[in-house]
């Protein structure tokens, strides 16, 4: 077999061995270098990425604990008005009443709360039931 002729053997053997160091001289010194730098480089920039996102996550999670707050003090404020207009329109309507059983429709009125709502003629009236009922009987029987 020709490949394995001891004259072309060792010089066979010898570049092979040569061309192999070199490559590996050149890959290990050149090129391996240069692909370690880019995957530190990567690896860096990952790390950098990951602290920013965790950044913006506990920004995030401050906006959500300040917006969660704005919306209970806005909550907080609408009760407080609405239980004030409350009161407010308590007191202007019961006013107002007080000046209907003074003015002249206050016999219209009671007419009106009788035949409709007794239990509020009643309370209008601030008549006691006993003598609300001993009037009713005075009337039908005139």
């Amino acid at each position: 077999m020709p490949q394995l002729d001891l004259l072309t053997f060792f010089p066979q053997f010898f570049w092979c061995f040569i061309c192999f160091f070199g490559f590996f001289l050149y890959f290990s010194y050149y090129i391996i270098q240069q692909i370690a730098t880019i995957l530190k480089f990567r690896k860096k920039k990952l790390i950098a990425l990951a602290n920013e996102i965790n950044q913006k996550k506990d920004g995030s999670s401050n906006l959500l604990t300040e917006y969660d707050k704005i919306v209970h003090e806005s909550f907080q404020e609408t009760k407080d008005l609405l239980e004030n207009l409350i009161i407010v329109g308590n007191t202007w309507v019961s006013t107002k009443l007080l000046k209907l059983k003074i003015t002249k429709l206050s016999l219209v009125t009671k007419r009106l709360l009788k035949n409709s709502f007794e239990k509020d003629y009643l309370e209008f009236a601030k008549v006691p039931p006993e003598s609300f009922v001993k009037v009713l009987k005075k009337r039908k029987k005139a």
